[in-house]
């Protein structure tokens, strides 16, 4: 070969410098727009949850034209403890309406009940139903649904004396969306210091809890009426991530309902309402918890994004706050800053406080 030829060669080729350099400018690049890919996947998941609290909304308010009332958050019948929930009531106003012709109300979903009494064929077709995946109960950021299987619990007498007469367990798909029952506790105590009255009167959320007497007394209604701080004022659903896990401050998990059976956080993580046919779902007196997360003797004074146990806060993995639904039908985020009394206000329906929503 012609020597000219040979360093003409020796020239085209990459020194092992040079492709360290193409490399390593290769990797800052990537690392400077990694952050802006997630944060565009962020923005679309977010949006996909937004929707699906509008999807809830729209089904809400049909099924307040209809039955003249919004449903209960969740619903105990003391005269057989039948137990119910809101996710299960408005299948049919969320395009699942084959679905909730196979549930069957009169039934509640639980492993144990047919040893007081009820259909052992409804109770397993019921449980079938809560199991089902549905996409409209599902925030995009929580992570897959399939994989959240939620494995609930309560050890018998957990609500008193016989409720439930013996442990209870149930399986559901999760859901990242709960009402608020209403305020309480020292999120409650916080938020009214400087509030005429204080804490007290009116503190129900807009489907609130519901229980049957053994006498079969009736239930209160909750209509659009009934919001006398404001359907634009007034949230309905807010996110909390459910399934099996329990999360703190910075999405620190703190227990499962996988654990062991004789671990407090497990029992926590076990009755946390984390399906959207988990009668617990709707049972989330809002008290709040301390800034890491962890509760305080009667809750605290955190009540975004801090903690996921039921009553402890809402909860989601949007950086800097959550979603909620309000009573006219919008979605909003949430900033998890916001002060406890606007937040309060946010969630009672009746009380006579009105603060804008941030």
């Amino acid at each position: 070969m012609h020597p000219a030829s040979s360093r003409s060669a020796a020239r085209g080729a990459f020194t092992l410098v040079e492709l360290l350099v193409v490399i390593a400018i290769i990797g800052i690049l990537i690392a400077l727009l990694l952050p802006a890919v997630q944060a565009a996947r962020e923005a679309a998941r977010r949006s996909q949850c937004s929707n699906n609290l509008r999807q809830l909304g729209l089904g809400l308010h049909n099924y307040e034209d209809t039955n003249k009332s919004f449903p209960f958050g969740w619903l105990l019948d003391m005269r057989n403890l039948n137990v119910q929930v809101w996710g299960t009531r408005i299948l049919p106003y969320v395009e699942q309406r084959s679905l909730f012709e196979r549930y069957d109300s009169r039934v509640p979903a639980l492993n144990e009940a047919p040893f007081i009494g009820f259909p052992a064929a409804a109770v397993t077709q019921n449980l079938q139903v809560i199991g089902t995946p549905l996409s409209v109960f599902v925030c995009p950021s929580a992570g897959d649904a399939p994989a959240r299987v939620y494995a609930g619990g309560l050890p018998a007498n957990a609500g008193g004396q016989g409720v439930p007469p013996l442990s209870i367990s149930w399986t559901a798909a999760p859901s990242d969306y709960t009402p608020s029952t209403g305020v309480r506790g020292d999120f409650a105590n916080l938020a009214y210091a400087n509030f005429p009255g204080g804490a007290g009167g009116s503190r129900e959320g807009v489907m609130p809890q519901a229980v049957v007497t053994a006498a079969g007394g009736s239930m209160d209604s909750s209509r659009l009426a009934d919001i006398r701080d404001g359907t634009s004022n007034t949230m309905v659903v807010g996110e909390r991530i459910g399934g099996p896990k329990l999360y703190w401050k910075g999405g620190k998990e703190v227990g499962s309902t996988t654990g062991s059976s004789s671990d407090p956080m497990t029992l926590l993580a076990k009755s946390n309402g984390g399906g959207w046919g988990d009668f617990l779902n709707g049972e989330h007196w809002m008290r709040g918890s301390l800034y890491d997360g962890s509760p305080g003797p009667d809750g605290g004074p955190c009540p975004i994004n801090c903690s996921n146990l039921r009553g402890d806060g809402f909860y989601a993995f949007h950086p800097g706050g959550c979603q909620v639904l309000l009573a006219d039908g919008s979605a909003r985020f949430v900033s998890e800053t916001i002060d406890a009394f606007t937040f309060a206000s946010m969630i009672t329906r009746r009380k006579g406080e009105t603060a804008p929503v941030p």
